[in-house]
């Protein structure tokens, strides 16, 4: 039981130590994050249409 109050105590401490980020900093950062996903969204749209189109033109 010491062990467990010993563990709860060191981990209260080092929560306390977490620095969370600003409201502005977290919207930046969805932000990139949903641009990059929509450029990769395109990018694979635009190789799966060419790549779809050239086999039709081979195949004929």
């Amino acid at each position: 039981m010491k062990k467990l109050i010993e563990f709860l105590k060191e981990s209260f401490l080092e929560f306390r130590k977490i620095t969370w980020p600003t409201k502005e900093s977290l919207w930046g950062g969805t932000l990139g994050v949903v641009l990059i996903s929509l450029f990769f969204i395109l990018f694979m749209f635009l190789i799966d249409f060419i790549v779809s189109k050239l086999i039709q033109l081979v195949l004929g």
